[in-house]
């Protein structure tokens, strides 16, 4: 699919399906943007008395008397305006590109406007990101796939003034959206088909096309390293565990960020139910995101050093794994004592954080399906955030209140440490039912060296779409792939406190 900005009359444009964006009015509609009299002669015969109220994601085909320029107007609600968001934008333009799908079209024309507080950049993004994650299927595995073809161009009409600005963040948005797919792909594959391994021969591939580099250490190294949490985890499986490592030297600050990587949890001799086991292959989405943010950063080229690190293990009962009882040592030199190896992402995430903070960088993240006591806690609405830094945890919840990945701070008081002392060791890795997702956020602590900031963003109700979580144009069923569009949105505001970013300024 390819997208262009243009500049010009909407009388003049030649298209399959040109979007009208309407606001909710208490009687009538309010049209977004300024129309020429022969586009509202055809459309307003179906506003209001045609049954259009211009609900947020209402979509109303109408067909002109003439079809040489213009086969159908879409008229796209996008609810009332005192309720509108980018995010608003996102849920209307996705299910408007659906619509247009289903017609049969080939080409779409959208209007950018801008309403304040959100620039007509920003829109455009917005617009750019739910067209190309609604139009996302994960396929590759039906022997016949969904009939109908896509559209193939889709042109927004931008005021010159503002053309370049829109451009840049139309080809940026392309960018990161194709990033937050592979994401999905990655945490929607079956673990038979990407053992630890396999990810990091494919992180290393995207890498090679993204331009960012990749090491990665296998279990030998990872022991002699000091590693007891990756490599306890990964020993019940006959898929050793690997350490995958990218880099991208974009200049500026250094930042890592860190994705749980268990490719299938069974819960290892801790087994779970079987009931929805099949689910747990989402357990790397955590990973996906770090891989799939790596490649959005590197081909933006934003002026950061970005560090991504994904341990990858899979967790399975055997003769040879880990055992609720054992005590095991990680990289830092804590011990831990098991209690449940089904709490196996703090484990792998220890040695991650411990590694990371050698680095000395100016800000660590972890991403991880981590919790279900987060899911109970939140529901599927929000992220969990954890974090030792006021200021690092507020940057983190306005970008995901921007890009609607959003985030629910949660404390980390000195209390919630006594619920994992062990007798035995440091601490225990399970600190009972109460605060669940707290004292697992806790365990990690204990891995970040000094006065580093470091957040952890707990995401086992976001990464993927379950029975209770919202409906969403642009999110199909199976994986999410969040964090990678808030993680973006983060470094952005993070390279904005040093010089303007280049499809913001001016705006």
């Amino acid at each position: 699919m390819k997208f262009e900005v243009i500049s010009t009359n909407l009388e003049g444009v030649r298209v399959d399906s040109l979007i009208i964006q309407f606001f909710e009015g208490a009687e009538v509609p309010e049209a977004v943007v300024t129309l020429p009299e022969s586009i509202k002669e055809e459309i307003e015969p179906s506003i209001g008395t045609g049954g259009f109220k211009a609900k947020l994601g209402q979509v109303l085909p109408v067909y002109p008397k003439s079809a040489d320029a213009i086969r159908c107007f879409l008229l796209l609600g996008l609810g009332s305006r005192k309720d509108f968001s980018l995010e608003a934008v996102r849920q209307a333009h996705g299910y408007a590109a659906i619509r247009a799908k289903e017609i049969g079209s080939k080409s779409i024309t959208v209007p950018i406007f801008s309403i304040p507080p959100y620039t007509a950049p920003e829109i455009t993004a917005s617009v750019v990101e739910a067209i190309n994650l609604a139009f996302y299927r994960f396929d590759r595995y039906k022997s016949k796939v969904e009939d109908g073809k896509y559209p193939e161009l889709v042109r927004l009409v931008a005021d010159p003034d503002v053309r370049n600005m829109c451009d840049a963040a139309a080809n940026e948005a392309a960018i990161v959206s194709e990033a937050v797919k592979l994401a999905r792909d990655l945490t929607n594959m079956p673990s038979s088909d990407i053992p630890p391994k396999k990810m990091a021969e494919i992180a290393t591939e995207v890498g090679m096309v993204s331009g960012f580099s990749t090491k990665v250490l296998e279990a030998e190294v990872l022991e002699r390293m000091g590693m007891g949490g990756i490599v306890n985890v990964g020993k019940g499986s006959s898929n050793p565990p690997v350490l995958i490592i990218m880099k991208y030297d974009g200049g500026g600050d250094t930042y890592v960020v860190v994705g749980k990587g268990v490719v299938f949890d069974s819960g290892g001799i801790s087994l779970k139910p079987s009931e929805k086991m099949e689910e747990m292959k989402y357990d790397k989405a955590g990973a996906a995101a770090v891989i799939a943010l790596m490649k959005a950063v590197a081909e933006l080229k934003l002026p950061v050093r970005l560090i991504g690190i994904v341990p990858a293990v899979e967790n399975l009962p055997s003769s040879n794994a880990l055992k609720p009882g054992d005590i095991i040592r990680f990289r830092n030199g804590k011990t831990a004592e098991i209690i449940s190896t089904d709490a196996e992402g703090r484990l792998i995430l220890a040695d991650a954080l411990a590694y990371a903070s050698e680095m000395r960088p100016k800000v660590i993240v972890d991403l991880a399906t981590l919790t279900g006591a987060c899911v109970i806690a939140l529901g599927t609405h929000a992220s969990g955030l954890f974090s030792n830094n006021d200021e690092l945890a507020e940057a983190l919840i306005k970008a995901g209140e921007k890009t609607g990945e959003r985030l629910w701070r949660l404390p980390l008081w000195k209390d919630y440490f006594e619920q994992i002392k062990s007798d035995v060791a440091d601490m225990k890795n399970v600190g009972g039912r109460a605060a669940g997702a707290i004292t697992a956020a806790a365990f990690l602590m204990n891995f970040v060296e000094g006065n580093i900031p470091w957040a952890h963003i707990d995401i086992a109700g976001t990464a993927w779409t379950q029975e209770s979580s919202p409906e969403k144009s642009y999110i199909p069923k199976g994986a999410t792939g969040v964090g990678v569009r808030l993680l973006v949105e983060f470094l952005k505001s993070e390279i904005k406190r040093v010089k303007p970013y280049p499809s913001d300024a001016n705006t």
